[in-house]
């Protein structure tokens, strides 16, 4: 037996893509190995090469460090071993004179520019520069001296101090110090070597391989002793440098950051001296490093440009012949397609009150010969409006749209299909906007539904007829009353306004006898077909003075709460009057069933509240809630009660209609009901799309 799905149009579609997809995977596979395989192997390889680069920087700025490390560790153990000597030797009780003979009498180097002995109190007592008998130089405030001041002569570690400017040599360098001591053992001096920054700043620059190299010598503070960088300097403070902490942590680190200095980003090496309190860095700078790559990275690129192009001559040719080979075939698959569904849809626009039309822009035009029936000159028309060009301009998928519309001498309600136009390649058929719609006349079918809602609205009307005599019977009593008093009052000769008293009384109560009547009038009248902006509230109002009556009969209270200023809803409102009279009158039912189950006398109570509740559009919601105490309703047919003829109701007292017409009724006005059982009974909520934005509003509760 034959499948009618594989003669689909959406069945074709899939064989056709069947038929081209592994064309399309075999050619994209083919680009992406052209274009991708290429270029990624040059890639890696130049990346390889770059961290060799990288590496090999690394590994020369090591060894450069290690070596300047022990060169200045050889430059300050002459020097330190002169300090240590002299300590070993001085005589506390020396003069000045002797003291500056002593200095005299070593070789120093001449990186040491001065040789000089401080007393206890940081006052210089001989240089070697010049015999003492001058100014008194008082150097206790130097950084280098008040390290020294005080400590044991014995178990003082060399100091080599920040970058300062001598006093008396005045030239810019670092001291080396020791403390001096007594006879006894004791504090008695401070012996001081300066030693030029100049000497290490031009051995620096004189290693330098390129502008911006970095060679550094850094204290243990984080303060720089001498930089030769594209400019020297020093003083500098790193000591929030990456570098600078993990060499201080590890005796070593890799130095690869962005200079705090000079802002050059450089890799390289830093060293900790495991003699002295110092360490040196040497840094390439990466602009540098990367350029070692430069001639590597022209060729392998050049390789990879030249091996795609060739690749991808290939691939093209190659493409072309398979989609010349394929063309024939999709355009006879799509003519045979195209075909069929022109076929089908002739035979949907020969159905009475269907109407198949193509949108272009050149109009709207019929698909099919069903071109003279009403839906089809209606159509067009709609179809050839701004209204209906506006929607369809937005238009990225299929959209369900309903339109009342015209033909000049009757309305007709049309749900419709509209869809965008695309080609069974996938491609858009024709212009982007063209699109089809299919239309369906539902005018007949809300006829009906309106001759059903007309016949719940009668059957409420006659299930509250007791009620309303009772409600019409009030009035005529007070009137028969006023009436009778009134003549009495004439036959006794009372004044006139006695008689206006009761004649006044009889026109009110005439009055609310109208009213009740042309509410029942109105409420019994065959529904607008045209939804209308309408306030909840009025619909609650008429529904309780339809029901009212029947509730204080049965000793019901109906409590309303209504917020202030609510924005109005598009309904039919004597369709949302019956609506909340079903609501009601199932609330009432539920009521009169518990009492007759409790064992006392149960107040029956009956909350309508209406209030407007924030949206994710720009504009609101109108809640309406009818809660009671009715005893709530059984978990297992809350999802059922919606259903057309259920019903929880003995035998002839519910048809099992009300709340599958109220459900539909609400769903038509765009909005939703929904039930839910409370702690003391029932709550239906119904919720219907605001014409504007909430405003909020406590509310305002009467009693019925």
């Amino acid at each position: 037996m034959p499948n009618p799905e594989a003669r689909t149009p959406e069945a074709r579609n899939k064989r056709l893509r069947r038929l081209l997809d592994p064309v399309t995977v075999m050619l994209g596979s083919l680009v992406f190995l052209v274009g991708v395989i290429p270029f990624t192997a040059a890639l890696v390889l130049y990346q390889l090469h770059s961290r060799a680069q990288l590496e090999i920087a690394e590994t020369s700025a090591n060894r450069t460090a290690t070596l300047l490390l022990r060169s200045f560790e050889q430059a300050i153990e002459p020097i330190d071993a002169l300090l240590i000597n002299f300590a070993n030797s001085y005589d506390a009780g020396a003069t000045p004179q002797q003291i500056y003979e002593a200095l005299r009498s070593f070789s120093l180097p001449t990186a040491v520019v001065q040789f000089s002995v401080v007393d206890k109190d940081g006052v210089l007592v001989a240089s070697n520069l010049a015999p003492p008998g001058g100014e008194r130089v008082d150097v206790s405030d130097r950084e280098h001296i008040r390290v020294q001041m005080g400590k044991d002569p014995g178990g003082g570690d060399l100091f080599i101090s920040k970058p300062v400017l001598g006093r008396v040599s005045k030239k810019w360098t670092i001291q080396l110090t020791r403390p001096l001591g007594d006879a006894e053992g004791r504090y008695a001096g401070i012996i001081v070597a300066s030693y030029a920054i100049s000497d290490f700043i031009d051995f620096y620059k004189q290693l330098r391989t390129e502008d911006q190299m970095l060679i550094s010598l850094i204290g243990r503070d984080g303060v720089v002793r001498a930089r030769a960088a594209a400019e020297t300097s020093f003083g500098d403070d790193v000591s929030k440098s990456p570098s600078y902490q993990e060499a201080l942590r590890r005796g070593f680190s890799v130095y690869n950051q962005v200079s705090a200095v000079d802002g050059v980003e450089r890799v390289g090496y830093t060293l900790l001296s495991a003699k002295y309190p110092i360490l040196v860095t040497v840094a390439y700078s990466l602009a540098f490093v990367q350029q070692q790559s430069a001639g590597f990275r022209v060729a392998i690129w050049s390789t990879a440009l030249g091996l795609s192009a060739a690749l991808l001559i290939v691939v093209l040719l190659g493409a072309r012949y398979l989609r010349l080979q394929k063309r024939l075939e999709a355009e006879e698959v799509q003519h045979r397609a195209r075909r069929r569904e022109a076929n089908v849809l002739e035979a949907i626009s020969r159905v009475p009150g269907v109407a198949v039309m193509q949108v272009t822009e050149d109009g709207a035009g019929t698909v099919g010969t069903a071109s003279g029936e009403p839906l089809s000159t209606v159509m067009r028309t709609y179809l050839d409006s701004s209204r209906f060009r506006a929607f369809a301009s937005r238009l990225t998928g299929p959209k369900l749209r309903s339109e009342h519309l015209s033909d000049g001498t009757r309305e007709l309600e049309v749900e419709m299909v509209v869809a965008p136009l695309v080609g069974i390649d996938k491609g858009p058929l024709g212009s982007d906007r063209d699109v089809v719609v299919f239309a369906v006349d539902q005018t007949q079918r809300r006829v009906e539904e309106n001759k059903l809602y007309q016949m719940s609205k009668l059957a409420s009307l006659g299930e509250v007829a007791t009620g309303l005599a009772h409600e019409i019977n009030q009035p005529l009593g007070v009137i028969r009353l006023a009436a009778a008093n009134a003549l009495t009052g004439m036959s006794r000769g009372l004044p006139p306004e006695h008689l206006a008293g009761k004649l006044d009384r009889i026109l009110q109560q005439t009055v609310r006898m109208s009213r009740i009547i042309d509410h029942m009038r109105i409420f019994g009248r065959k529904s607008d077909e045209r939804l209308q902006p309408s306030r909840a509230a009025d619909a609650v109002e008429g529904a309780l003075q339809v029901v009212g009556a029947h509730f204080r009969l049965d000793n019901i209270e109906a409590v309303t709460q209504v917020e202030p200023d609510l924005p109005e809803v598009l309904c039919r409102q004597d369709q949302l009057e019956q609506v909340i009279i079903n609501l009601l009158q199932n609330a009432r039912d539920a009521i009169v069933e518990h009492r007759a189950r409790a064992p006392a006398e149960l107040p029956g109570r009956i909350r309508v509240s209406v209030a407007c509740e924030p949206s994710g559009g720009p504009a609101g919601t109108v809640r309406i809630e009818v809660e009671d105490n009715g005893g709530g309703m059984p978990e297992a047919v809350i999802g059922r009660i919606f259903q057309p003829f259920f019903t929880t109701k003995p035998p002839g007292k519910g048809t099992g209609l009300g709340l599958s017409v109220s459900f539909g009724i609400i769903r038509d006005h765009g909005g939703s009901l929904t039930a839910a059982n409370t702690a003391e009974g029932a709550v239906f909520t119904i919720r219907l799309p605001a014409l504007v934005a909430c405003g909020p509003g406590p509310s305002q509760p009467q009693a019925r």
